[in-house]
């Protein structure tokens, strides 16, 4: 088995894994999705003068003048409430409306007075509003267009698609966007002593973690899967659930296990049934050092990660996680430059990824204990993965932190 850096793995297969195709989808549809043009709005944002709170409407220069000595009252001549406007009741000068938060508010009234600060004096017959000094033009009226203007453009493009973002598109008018959706997954996990989660355990036998780890960690970022079983350690029956998953959908081939070099390792032999082409095989990361990488048809990526718990998740998180972004177009990952709690030395010629947590008070990075790769409880420790090439690291010395 020879090692490639991670680097050029990295670089290798994201330019094996073009950017997939546009759909055109429902705005309200597009969480996690990728944006991929930009998005015209079709209203602008206030989409009408509206206040921003309850009170009087009124128009300021009306007040211009007002002294304690000298009040000026205005008239309550009528009331704006939320929902359509009535041209009748548009409103003149020298006069206020009561009105309630978010009701059109005409010109030529450009002033809220809030109820709380408004002196209200009641007269047979007739209600006023009393100055003792100016009102300040343009309180607590949300004015048309100043977040943006209609036809304004919003460019996202290489962008994840979040609730925010769908909200949005939803207050701009926009109903349909361009975007590209995260690619099915096919995942495979392998092993004759593997057993489902909670079955009672024979001495030898383990339970099948990878396959509830790979199903959650996949719900947590909204990517669908095609096909999720379990296979013997058998390289037939390992290209046999390749191919199924291929016929239900699936963009992205990943089996977790049988990646290593020894009698058992059935994955290489699975490949060669199906045709497809070994681009590498080793990358000089820990853990996950017998990853594999290979295409079918020259298309599909297929990401072959050992069994062990923490390299299986190092392996989806980084080498089919930046995969699929190549494929949704996303733009590059960036990591933040965080402190590092404690002096490391780590193995040479490899680059390291440590699951590690973010300490409250100093914002140090420390990396969690245990976390040999064949032990799960890391995962559920942790709130963050390192990034850390191999050699002496000093304490407080600046290092990659990524998300889980």
């Amino acid at each position: 088995m020879k090692l490639i850096p991670y680097r050029d793995a990295s670089a290798t297969f994201a330019a094996a894994c073009a950017p997939g195709p546009e759909e055109s989808v429902p705005a309200r549809q597009a969480l996690g999705a990728v944006a991929s043009r930009l998005a015209i709005g079709a209203i602008a944002s206030p989409a009408f003068n509206n206040a921003a709170m309850d009170g009087f409407a009124i128009r300021a220069e009306d007040t211009v003048g007002a002294t304690a000595d000298s009040p000026v009252e205005l008239p309550v001549a009528g009331e704006l409430r939320v929902g359509a406007y009535a041209e009748a009741a548009m409103p003149g000068s020298g006069c206020a409306l009561r009105v309630a938060t978010g009701a059109l508010t005409p010109l030529p009234l450009d002033t809220v007075v809030p109820l709380e600060r408004a002196t209200v004096i009641e007269r047979p017959g007739a209600t006023v509003l009393r100055f003792l000094k100016p009102a300040q033009g343009g309180r607590n009226v949300r004015v048309m267009g100043e977040e943006y203007p209609a036809g304004a453009a919003f460019d996202f493009t290489g962008k994840r698609l979040n609730a925010g973002h769908v909200a949005l598109f939803s207050a701009a008018g926009i109903g349909e966007l361009c975007v590209r959706m995260p690619p099915p997954l096919g995942l495979l996990t392998t092993g004759d002593e593997v057993r489902p989660p909670g079955a009672r355990l024979a001495p030898g036998e383990i339970s099948n973690v990878n396959a509830s780890w790979l199903a959650a960690w996949c719900a947590e970022r909204r990517i669908p899967l095609a096909l999720a079983r379990h296979v013997r350690d058998d390289p037939h029956d390992l290209a046999t659930g390749f191919r199924k998953a291929r016929e239900s959908g699936a963009r992205v081939l990943v089996s977790s296990g049988s990646a290593s070099a020894g009698r058992h390792d059935v994955l290489r032999q699975a490949l060669a049934e199906l045709g497809a082409r070994i681009v590498f095989h080793g990358v000089a990361m820990r853990p996950g050092k017998p990853a594999l990488f290979a295409l079918l048809d020259e298309e599909v990526p297929i990401f072959g990660l050992p069994g062990n718990p923490l390299a299986t998740a190092a392996g989806m998180r980084f080498l089919v996680w930046p995969a699929i972004r190549a494929i949704m177009g996303m733009d590059a990952e960036m990591p933040r430059r965080k402190p590092l709690a404690d002096a490391c030395d780590l193995r040479e010629g490899y680059t390291h990824f440590l699951l590690a947590r973010r300490s409250a008070e100093s914002g140090v990075l420390k990396p969690v204990s245990p976390q040999r790769p064949g032990q799960a409880g890391a995962l559920a420790a942790a709130d963050c993965w390192l990034c850390l090439d191999g050699g002496p690291h000093e304490e407080g010395a600046l290092v990659d932190c990524y998300s889980l």
